[in-house]
């Protein structure tokens, strides 16, 4: 080696030693600065809600809330860029599952296009208390399919599915809470009998509003009321959170002649609530099955793919077992256990469950009664989350499209191989262990439930109910029964006989349908509300009751 390259290498050994504290410099610049660089906003909003009614301004929040249901119009605003390339007749709309085309009007505004949805046009698309759902659809020229879901919640909502509720806000006060009246007593409709001429039906609730309660009233005739105290209150948590409550305590007098009884309350901007208490001279029993009984039952806690975004569940297969064994009980009418399939766990895959609804379940005549239960996870596609599904052992999060069963292919095989004109559904499919979002779009709304009633229903020989309303979870705990869903472990309680409310020995479908939403709801403080569509099937009975 020369001298002349001796002299030059501390020079060089110098330049590499900046070289590396720049470069390391950079590094860490970079290190703290890449969150900043690489983070996502996640994709341009292209849906906005509106509702002028309540002033509410366009947002793309999934879920909002508003004192009461009165809305006459709904507008969906399609933003730009997304909106100049979508057209008209690609748009469509729908209102608590039902599709609005027919009360829409399409307009081309400053921001993009304008979904005018008059909800007045026709009757039944009328927001209800409680949860109601807005959806869109829009498909751009190039096939790209856009796809939102909104939930309107309101304050109020109906206490008891077996009253009917009218809520009357005052013009000048939309935007306030209007009453809300909660009876206690009587809990269901008032049956008297024929050869009574005259019955004493008490009257007993709670009426409450963000301002003042100035009058409550029975049949037109004003009752008095009291101020319900603080430690009243606290007691009653679960059913009212304002500040301003009343209780009534009263007795009204009824004859074979009357059909319903009125209760309202009015506050100081005179906004009213009514609820109609129907009388009857004379219910229906319930009508025994006379056919043979068939039940497919459904539990998956344990999943193939746990760990890759579909979370186990706790005692989903649990409730499956318990309900299992109890429809072959003496008190259940001894389901015969050949006439019983039951899918747990591995089990459950979707191949077999597809088998299930094709084979198993056309073994039922049109008069033999079939019962479907099902325990589990049922939530969206993460990458199209207008397609909903029944979340099966073997699904893979990412490929439900192929592996999940999706909610149009069970309406297909229960239309095509159910003859039986008594069928029973059953489902515990939103569970509060929801399906991971990472690595994925936000699942927003989960409308599973929603349209498991709106596909599977039909009044002439389908009752159905879900575990809980839309984008609720469906709860499980060791708290009922030492570990069940409190769906299943209310729906087990109701069979034993403490549904049998009308002291017949017999449990019937809607005796069993309205126990275990009630008991459901007060259970879980009105976070868990069951859906319930009974039909033609309403007086089936499904057990007998133990005698007192």
């Amino acid at each position: 080696m020369s001298r002349c390259s001796l002299a030059v290498r501390p020079t060089i050994r110098k330049r590499a030693r900046r070289s590396f504290l720049v470069l390391f410099a950079t590094l860490i610049v970079v290190a703290f600065q890449s969150p900043l660089l690489t983070r996502s906003e996640g994709p341009p909003v292209v849906f906005e809600l509106e509702l002028p009614d309540f002033q509410m301004k366009p947002s793309s929040e999934s879920e909002v809330s508003i004192p009461s249901p009165g809305v006459s119009q709904v507008l969906v605003h399609i933003l730009k860029p997304a909106a100049d390339n979508i057209d008209y007749s690609a748009i469509g709309t729908s209102i608590n599952g039902r599709p609005t085309g027919g009360l829409s009007e399409v307009l081309t505004g400053v921001r993009g296009k304008l979904v005018k949805i008059d909800l007045k046009r026709f009757p039944g698309y009328e927001f209800v208390d409680g949860r109601n759902t807005v959806e869109i659809w829009a498909r751009n020229r190039r096939g790209r399919t856009y796809y939102a879901s909104f939930v309107i919640k309101t304050a109020t909502q109906n206490w008891n599915d077996e009253f009917t509720y009218h809520v009357e806000p005052a013009p000048a006060a939309r935007n306030e809470l209007p009453p809300q009246v909660v009876l206690l007593e009587p809990e269901r409709p008032v049956e008297i009998r024929p050869s009574l001429q005259n019955m004493t039906v008490r009257m007993n609730g709670l009426a409450s509003s963000s301002n003042d309660i100035v009058r409550v009233s029975i049949d037109g005739k004003n009752i008095p009321f009291k101020i319900v105290t603080e430690t009243g209150l606290r007691q009653l948590t679960r059913i009212t959170e304002s500040e301003r409550t009343v209780a009534f305590d009263t007795t009204s007098r009824i004859t074979p002649n009357t059909k319903q009884m009125v209760v309202e309350a009015q506050d100081r901007f005179g906004s009213r609530t009514q609820v109609f208490v129907p009388v009857f001279t004379r219910k229906p029993g319930a009508t025994p099955v006379t056919g043979q009984k068939y039940a497919l039952i459904i539990g998956i806690s344990r999943y193939k793919n746990n760990v890759k975004g579909i979370p186990n569940l706790d005692y989903a297969d649990v409730d499956a077992r318990a309900i299992y064994n109890f429809l072959q009980q003496p008190m259940a009418g001894g389901f015969p256990r050949e006439n019983m399939l039951l899918l747990s766990n591995e089990q459950a895959t979707t191949a077999a469950i597809r088998e299930a609804l094709t084979n198993f379940v056309a073994r039922a005549s049109a008069d033999d009664l079939l019962l479907i239960f099902f325990a589990g996870h049922g939530a969206p596609d993460p990458f199209a989350l207008q397609n909903l599904y029944l979340i099966t052992y073997d699904t893979v999060y990412t490929e439900m499209a192929q592996t999940a069963m999706a909610m149009p292919d069970l309406r297909r095989y229960v239309d095509r191989n159910v003859k039986s004109k008594r069928v029973v559904l059953l489902f515990d499919a939103c569970h509060s262990a929801g399906l991971t979002t990472e690595g994925t779009r936000d699942l927003a709304n989960n409308l599973a439930n929603l349209y498991l009633e709106k596909l599977l229903y039909e009044k002439e020989g389908r009752a159905i109910i879900t575990s809980s309303d839309v984008n609720e979870a469906s709860r499980e705990s060791r708290k009922w029964g030492n570990g069940h869903g409190v769906f299943t472990y209310y729906l087990l309680e109701g069979l034993q006989g403490s549904a049998d409310t009308n002291g017949d020995r017999l449990v019937s479908v809607g005796e069993l349908f309205r126990y275990v939403r009630q008991k459901v709801r007060l259970d879980t403080g009105f976070q868990q509300n069951p859906r319930m569509l009974m039909g033609e099937n309403e007086n089936l009975a499904l057990s007998v009751a133990h005698p007192h």
